[in-house]
């Protein structure tokens, strides 16, 4: 039997695994679920009937969304992470051929699904300052069926302003906007409120970046009320589990801490910007530059990314490695000092 090619030529994604003594490569949360936090979320556990299905809409947890981000419930549907329902959204909206615009670099999981799809990818490459060339992306899309893109971005950690999202939104109208906003919680230019008001805005939101719950697995789609109806339809019945759904729900309704957590962590990130902005200055013949973050990582441009990457392995530092550059996730005070000890060990050799 010949196996389709849209499935032969796949890579699978291909993230770090083993034991590492500092973890910034994942863009997770170094906040773990407070002990006292943890207790509750037992005792909601306890309540949960394991031999039941659970709620298919998941309208718990739908609704401690809402609540968080002020938005109505029949604009939300709930998925296991955002990568289903990215591959939901592409599966299900959208025909085999029809065309869909990335932009480069961006997160590649897009294309990977859209690949699944059948759809004819289309990618714009980014200005050499690593922003969207808006007036760029306006044009394809005019000959698109729909056009996704991460903002904040990853990985270059660089956003879209608000203003600019409109922009193209209503510059395209007949073309699908999806919007993967999975680091916005870091910043303050999301067009969440405008899924109403415009039928061709789709945003998407997970809980696995500022609510800290990487291994709950919940990502959302928001779109206007008679969309989610028909994407509600088209997932899976049961497409989160109850323990997810019980875990996400009362951690969302935890607005002082997520808060909280939310703040230290872009205080962490400006510092290790601050921090290897230094290096970046100090060894100008290595190190290009790093960009001015708007999420919970950092993103250094280098020719000698390899390089440093397998450096800091070998130390046991993960960090995220691109052709062009590393991708840092913040950390704790204890793991930026490891981290920045190391990369100037490695440096000072090569300059």
């Amino acid at each position: 039997m010949k196996l389709p090619e849209k499935l032969t030529s796949l890579k699978a994604y291909d993230p770090i695994t083993g034991n590492y003594a500092v973890r910034l490569d994942a863009n997770e949360s170094y906040f773990d679920i407070p002990t006292v936090l943890k207790a509750k979320l037992a005792d909601q556990i306890e309540q949960v009937s394991f031999n039941r299905y659970p709620d298919p809409l998941a309208m718990n947890v739908v609704t401690a969304f809402c609540s968080y981000y002020h938005v109505p419930t029949d604009c939300v549907t709930a998925g296991n992470g955002s990568d289903e329902i990215i591959t939901l959204l592409l599966n299900c909206f959208f025909q085999s051929g029809d065309t869909l615009v990335t932009v480069s670099p961006d997160f590649s999981m897009y294309g990977f699904y859209a690949k699944l799809a059948e759809l004819n990818v289309v990618t714009l490459k980014k200005q050499e300052n690593l922003q969207i060339d808006v007036d760029a992306l306006i044009a394809a899309a005019q000959k698109a069926n729909a056009v996704v893109f991460s903002n904040p971005c990853n990985p270059t950690s660089l956003g879209l302003p608000r203003a600019e999202v409109i922009r193209l939104i209503e510059s395209a109208p007949d073309c699908m906007i999806i919007v993967d906003e999975a680091y916005m919680d870091f910043w303050d230019e999301s067009v969440l409120d405008l899924v109403a008001k415009y039928d061709n805005l789709i945003v998407l939101r997970t809980c696995s970046k500022a609510i800290g719950l990487a291994a709950a697995r919940m990502g959302f789609a928001v779109m206007d009320s008679y969309k989610t109806g028909l994407l509600r339809a088209a997932k899976s019945p049961y497409n989160c589990d109850a323990l997810s759904q019980t875990v996400c729900a009362t951690v969302l309704r935890e607005q002082s801490i997520l808060q909280h957590c939310r703040d230290e962590i872009i205080v962490q990130t400006q510092r290790l910007y601050s921090a290897v902005n230094e290096l970046v200055r100090e060894y100008p013949d290595l190190l290009d530059t790093v960009y001015p973050p708007r999420t919970n990582f950092i993103f250094l441009k280098t020719k000698y990314a390899k390089e440093i990457y397998e450096g800091l392995l070998r130390a046991g530092i993960a960090v995220r490695c691109f052709p062009d550059g590393l991708r840092i996730c913040a950390g704790t005070r204890r793991e930026h000092t490891l981290l920045l000890a190391e990369l100037e060990r490695i440096l000072q050799p090569m300059d």
